[in-house]
């Protein structure tokens, strides 16, 4: 996709090495309260700098607090996460029962933010709460455009109306980025499907930069990195993991695994970074 202002090239282009590909740590899971392994919020950014990802996703209070870790030459670009689910349960293992928006555009220019980053649920009961998301996005995409700041959307599989078989869940995930799409979406972030074929068919239709979620931590590092190696040979270009490097022994390695496993598409030259 062709950003035809400087400011929303500049921004994004904070987001992505000289390969053209973005290893960026989700940390904004404290809006769940305090996951095991973020009790040090402060602590825990510092340490995830330390491994020299491309870009973080942090809410707007954590921004504001670890401004000052933030900043200088080869600091990370930062997502600004502009919205959240409320979960029937806490920790995001129950339905999704409702979407609010929790900042806005103005507040991410004050902050220095280069991506806002908003989610788009796509398992609502509610087709009231449905239109009232898809009518927050295209406003937030219109702000966006406007002030020059791209747009991360996140079609969200969450609530009862998601499917629960595979082939359907893949069509639902197409459904959710062609939506993201059609509000303006500048880059798409996407769970995988599991299934190259399917996924790959998503890629290949988006006209924007894809990333991949990581989503909740995985029994293995292997199935973690298995999961980028297979989404990047589907066209992928960014990932956005969060829980399975912060809540890992050894962040800084695991960075630098996600990265050759994203960048070399090698499955086994990634485990070796571990080792």
């Amino acid at each position: 996709m062709q950003h035809t202002t400087a400011g929303t090239v500049r921004r994004l282009g904070n987001l992505f090495d000289e390969s053209g590909h973005s290893v960026v740590i989700a940390m904004d899971h404290g809006f769940m309260g305090r996951p095991p392994g973020f009790e040090d919020p402060r602590g825990l950014i510092r340490a995830v700098i330390g491994a020299q990802p491309d870009g973080l996703i942090l809410t707007a209070g954590m921004i504001r607090h670890a401004a000052d870790l933030l900043t200088g030459r080869g600091a990370p670009g930062i997502v600004m996460a502009m919205d959240q689910v409320i979960h029937e349960v806490e920790n995001s293992t129950g339905h999704v029962e409702a979407h609010r928006p929790l900042t806005s555009v103005e507040e991410a220019l004050r902050l220095g933010v280069d991506v806002a980053k908003t989610m788009l649920v796509m398992g609502l009961d509610s087709r009231a709460e449905q239109a009232e998301n898809i009518a927050y996005l295209a406003s937030m995409s219109e702000l966006c455009r406007r002030h020059e700041v791209p747009l991360m959307v996140e079609p969200y599989l969450h609530g009862r109306r998601v499917p629960t078989d595979p082939d359907a869940r893949a069509a639902c995930l197409a459904d959710g980025a062609r939506i993201a799409l059609e509000v303006g979406a500048d880059i798409l972030k996407l769970e995988y499907t599991g299934d190259k074929e399917s996924f790959r068919a998503v890629v290949d239709a988006s006209p924007v930069p894809v990333f991949i979620l990581g989503g909740p931590k995985r029994p293995t590092r292997r199935e973690t990195l298995a999961d980028v190696v297979d989404a990047a040979e589907c066209g992928v270009v960014g990932l956005t993991i969060g829980r399975n490097v912060w809540q890992h022994t050894d962040p800084i390695r695991m960075v630098a695994a996600l990265r050759t496993a994203l960048v070399d598409r090698d499955l086994e030259r990634a485990m070796a970074v571990l080792e």
